[in-house]
Formats: structure tokens, sequence, C-alpha cells
């Protein structure tokens, strides 16, 4: 695109998640002419499915802590917030209406909880700077004279643009449109493409069947996860997960989900500790688990003494044998 920003152009956008829809919006305040396209037949459709697990939007926490969490990025991404911070996101979304809270993890959600009526207040707001919708089109590449290749319901389609964006998402939920197939008309190009990672994931965690069946689908809440990477640096976060049928995510993962990721990567598995109360001294709680119990059992004593109970006592059986699980000092 020219530098001259007064001059409009016409923009093709492939892509209609949340960084399309940006890129939209300034480009049509711009007075160019956006045309989005997508392969799905509605936007934003990871979008909405986010928000049903409460739509996280951002986090207050403090910048130095928010830079952080982009890893070995952090330095090319700075800049980019020091323009557009958290602040500023939620100050866009009040502008469309939507008010904001800041919940106890320091996340900040809309006031519903949902991610529909911003989405529709989004795209209403859109429509009316004149954005051009174009669902079921699937971008194949290039054609030979340099038009826009899609394919849609009744077949071929060029188009032509004075300028290009592609914002085409991963490859981590094919069924809602992010699938991936955008690499192979890049590479045809010649457009070298770092391989795709995951990321914002679960992990595996083989768990016994009597845990999996019992505690699949519970949150585990207010602990700290630590661990060492494989270039020995110590990553220790509070806050809370959810245990899987199959393993362990939700926001406290999430937030170490890259370090946990290059580890395995680097070791085949990765070792975390679970504090299970985090906000308690632990000469407190050795002295208390350390407490004559009498009759009572272990179970019983925990949950009297230091209030553990249900999940948290069903992960000290599963990773703890009867000896350690018997023993207060192991146990504490």
């Amino acid at each position: 695109m020219s530098s001259n920003n007064t001059i409009p152009r016409t923009v093709a956008i492939i892509g209609g998640g949340p960084a399309g829809l940006m890129a939209a919006e300034i480009l049509s305040k711009s007075q160019h002419t956006v045309n989005l396209y997508d392969a799905m037949p509605t936007v934003g459709r990871k979008f909405l499915m986010a928000g049903k697990g409460g739509m996280n939007i951002t986090h207050s926490e403090p910048k130095d802590a928010f830079i952080s969490r982009y890893g070995n990025r952090k330095n090319k991404i700075a800049p980019l917030l020091q323009t557009f911070d958290s602040e500023d996101l939620c100050s866009w979304i009040h502008g469309l209406g939507i008010e904001t809270f800041i919940g106890s993890s320091g996340r900040i959600f809309p006031s519903d909880m949902k991610a529909a009526p911003l989405l529709r207040a989004w795209l209403h707001r859109l429509r009316e700077s004149g954005v051009k919708f174009h669902m079921r089109h699937r971008w194949l590449g290039w054609n030979a004279d340099g038009s826009l290749a899609f394919t849609n319901a009744d077949g071929n389609k060029s188009s032509r643009a004075d300028a290009v964006l592609l914002a085409l998402g991963g490859g981590s939920w094919a069924r809602l449109g992010s699938d991936g197939s955008w690499i192979m008309p890049l590479q045809k190009e010649g457009i070298a493409v770092s391989p795709l990672k995951p990321s914002n994931c679960g992990f595996n965690v083989d768990w016994s069947d009597y845990f999996r069946t019992r505690f699949a689908g519970e949150p585990l809440k207010s602990v700290v996860i630590s661990f060492t990477d494989s270039v020995g640096v110590e990553h220790r976060k509070q806050g809370e997960c959810l245990i899987t049928e199959n393993g362990i995510e939700g926001g406290l993962i999430y937030a170490l989900s890259a370090h946990l990721r290059d580890s395995i990567n680097a070791n085949r598995e990765v070792t975390i500790y679970l504090d299970l109360l985090p906000d308690k001294n632990p000469h407190h709680v050795i002295s208390e688990v350390c407490q004559p119990r009498g009759s009572k059992s272990t179970s019983t004593h925990l949950q009297s003494r230091l209030n553990i109970k249900g999940l948290k006592i069903g992960l000290l059986y599963e990773v703890l044998s009867k000896e350690d699980f018997l023993d207060p000092v192991k146990l504490g």
C-alpha cells in the first residue's frame, strides 16, 4: 500500500477473526474500500467459542508482567503495546456499548461474560463504516495475473485489490475455520512460513481411571504452579486451572503453555509442581499436618486442619504413594 494514506485504496482482508476485523475497522476509518473474505459462513467463530468459557478479554496486571507473557517476542510486541495496551482495548470495547469488569484473577471480562453481544455490536459498526463481507470464500492464493484466487459455492472466483492483508489464524480449530490451509499458497510463492506450534493449549496427564472419572471437569482453584524449563529458568505463577479427562488446561496453564511446550519439545515431558496452599506458610502447613489426628482418617484430618478437600485431596492420592500419604512430613 502507498505510504500516502490520504489516497483511498481497495484493500482485501483474508480472515474474519478479531485481527481481520480490527484491521477492517482501522482501514475503513481511513476511507479505504475494505473487502473482507472468510471461508466460513460467518465471521468470528473462534471468538464466539472463546466466549463460552467466560470471554477473557485481557488482563489488568502491570505492564512489565503483561509484556513478559510474550516470551522471546516481547521486545517486538512492547512497542505495539505502547500504542494500544489493555486499557485502550477496554476503552474500545466500552465504545461498542459493552461494559467490563476485573475478575478476582486480574483478568478482564465483559459484564455479561458473553462474546456474542460484543461481536454483534462490532459487526454493526463495521457494516455502517462500509466494510463488505464475503463469506464462504476460501482463499487459494494468487492467480498468474496477480489477482486473488477464491473458491465458493459458485466455483472459482478472482478479485483484485491494491493491497492484501492476511489475517489467517493458526491451525488449532479446523471446524471453526483455523485449519492452516493458507500455508501452502504462501509456500508456493516462495514465502517462508514458520512451523505452527500449539499455544494457549492444554497438556496431557496420565490420570488414573478413578481420578479421571471422579474429577474431570472440575476447577482447581487458588494454586501455584512451578517448574523449571529446558534452559534452566524457573517459572512460578498463581491462578486456577481445569482438570480434564486427558490432562489439565485453563488460564493458569495457558499463561505458561509456551514454556511448557518448549520444555516438552526438548525433553519429551515436563514435571510441574503444584502448591495447593500458596497463601499458607509451609512451616504452618507441616505443623498442622503433624497434629495428632486420633481416629480421624488422613483425608478428614487435612480437611479439618487445612480445609483441603475434594479435588485437592484427590490430587494428593493421585501423586503420592500410600506410605507418603500417611507420612505427615512428606505430606506437608
